[in-house]
């Protein structure tokens, strides 16, 4: 749990583990005010109970005691840390010794205090640094595993149009030594030879894209009618081509940065002209307000659809639903989407019935309070 967020729940839930009962209801005592009650506390009075209390409940994080009969505080700190790595664990101990601290923290406790020492003012400064430390650590992993994803799926997709190009540019080679050259043969592979470099040259200008989102950016009141229009100028030879209809209702004034979210529209409006089989492309945009803080925004259209269990999946890095070769594309697109709005604070989703079209959903934030 991020530290803003605790800071601002109604209720932070804290497991003590002690054998000894006064010291468990000195801590209760310490706890509550240092959350002035605000605080949810479940006891356990051994090692194997709190581990039980654990595996029950959703916690944010563990009071320990060092010194427990039966299994010992650092025994129950390795289990914790071997199947909740990210949950907050402070090593609580009456005697206040160094080298028990040292211990404690090598076996992954994000904090150590003497029972001596514990006060509503060093609990509560102990419990945040730890769920800050925490936070930041799952963060960390996080993106982690998913640069070791990204990279992963980047790597196959360039190799493949790179094999494509040596096999064509040795299949030309051998085509001008041969005795009777085939001039049309030559011109097919030179042909198809572009059009993989071109399938490479979209996928890496579509990376940078990607990559722009992290950027450091400038937030600030948006029109987003305003937005649309800049969108629909730079969409306007695929809306002409494709003889797309894209209309919106009255947009409103959101915080926001401008060549992101325009970013956002292009992506959704170039998705929906491009998944569509019916003669006429139609997208439709509204918004509405989600809460008092918050607008709902739609993007609909007519196009394939989506099948429900691959909602999530859209939104993946390089997770195409169809071929390269029936509907052209990188697998970034949606991705990117997501990335942006999350990046304004929202979230994005869908919902679709196969052959009747598909509708996205994101929330941006307003410049004031919304009101109905």
């Amino acid at each position: 749990m991020e530290k803003d967020s605790f800071m601002n729940h109604s209720i932070l839930n804290i497991l003590v583990i002690d054998d000894d009962r006064g010291d468990r209801i000195a801590c209760q005592r310490v706890l509550k005010s240092a959350w002035n009650n605000h605080v949810q506390l479940i006891e356990a009075d051994s090692g194997e109970s709190g581990l039980d209390v654990i595996e029950k409940n959703k916690l944010d994080c563990v009071l320990l005691d060092y010194f427990l009969s039966g299994i010992n505080g650092l025994e129950v700190l390795k289990r914790i840390r071997l199947s909740y790595p990210y949950l907050a664990v402070i090593m609580i101990d009456g005697k206040g010794d160094d080298a028990n601290a040292v211990q404690a923290m090598r076996e992954g406790a994000q904090d150590y205090i003497s029972k001596a020492n514990i006060t509503a003012e060093s609990i509560k400064r102990i419990i945040e640094n730890a769920l800050e430390k925490m936070t930041l650590q799952q963060k960390v992993a996080q993106q982690r595993e998913e640069l070791e994803n990204f990279t992963s799926v980047l790597v196959h997709d360039l190799r493949a149009p790179t094999r494509s190009i040596m096999h064509l540019s040795k299949f030309i080679e051998e085509d001008l030594q041969a005795e009777n050259i085939d001039i049309n043969q030559i011109i097919n592979n030179c042909r198809r030879t572009v059009k993989v470099a071109q399938r490479m040259d979209a996928l890496i200008d579509t990376l940078r894209e990607y990559t722009k989102v992290n950027e450091q950016i400038v937030f600030e009141p948006i029109e987003i009618g305003r937005m649309v229009k800049d969108t629909l100028s730079n969409l306007e030879h695929l809306i002409l081509e494709h003889g797309a209809q894209v209309t919106y209702d009255t947009l409103p004034v959101v915080i926001g940065n401008a060549s992101q979210l325009i970013q956002l529209f292009q992506n959704l409006i170039s998705n929906s002209i491009k998944y569509c089989k019916v003669e006429i492309p139609s997208i439709h945009i509204t918004a509405k307000p989600q809460d008092a803080k918050n607008w709902l925004f739609c993007v609909k259209d007519n196009g394939i659809g989506i099948d429900q269990q691959y909602y999530k999946r859209v939104f993946e890095p390089f997770k195409r639903l169809h071929s390269a070769s029936t509907y052209e594309g990188t697998g970034l697109g949606l991705t990117t989407c997501k990335k942006i709005i999350e990046r304004h604070g929202g979230s994005i989703w869908c919902e679709s019935e196969k052959g009747q079209g598909t509708t996205f959903f994101f929330t941006l934030k307003g410049v004031a309070d919304v009101v109905e």
